[in-house]
């Protein structure tokens, strides 16, 4: 009589852990599924410069570019990265679809700064170049923007 209880009790633990590892084959199986090797994301800005001129010191200036997910994966935007503290980065979205289109605001404090200034924004992605970079240009001067006319 044991024996066949014993038997039994096998055959409840083998089907119990059957059933478990078809579980996690199923979890395993989608998990592969969405970490396709021949899905790629791929950031592609619109444009990726913009010159502001002349502007007075202490001027707060912003710029919108634009940028699109131009691969067949999904685009995740990891971190936006300003090139200095007078530098602010405003994104749309954080997760893009293909040809999805998003943007990024920069945002720059020219309070003492002075001269030509180059600021740029890099953005860090799961694309396949995974830091891409925008850049504002500014001429920083001293006055007021009615000097300046």
């Amino acid at each position: 009589m044991p024996s066949k209880f014993c038997q039994g009790l096998f055959g409840l633990f083998v089907l119990f852990f059957a059933s478990c590892t078809v579980g996690s084959d199923g979890v395993q199986d989608q998990n592969v599924a969405s970490s396709d090797s021949t899905l790629v994301a791929d950031l592609k800005y619109i444009d990726d410069f913009f010159d502001f001129g002349t502007v007075c010191e202490g001027e707060v200036i912003s710029h919108t570019f634009k940028f699109k997910n131009a691969g067949n994966g999904v685009l995740i935007v990891k971190d936006a990265i300003p090139s200095c503290g007078c530098t602010t980065p405003k994104l749309s979205k954080k997760m893009l679809k293909p040809g999805e289109e998003g943007s990024v605001e920069v945002i720059f404090d020219s309070r003492g700064w002075f001269g030509s200034q180059y600021k740029s924004v890099t953005l860090r992605t799961n694309s396949h170049i995974m830091d891409k970079s925008v850049t504002i240009k500014a001429n920083v001067v001293e006055g007021n923007i009615t000097s300046l006319k």
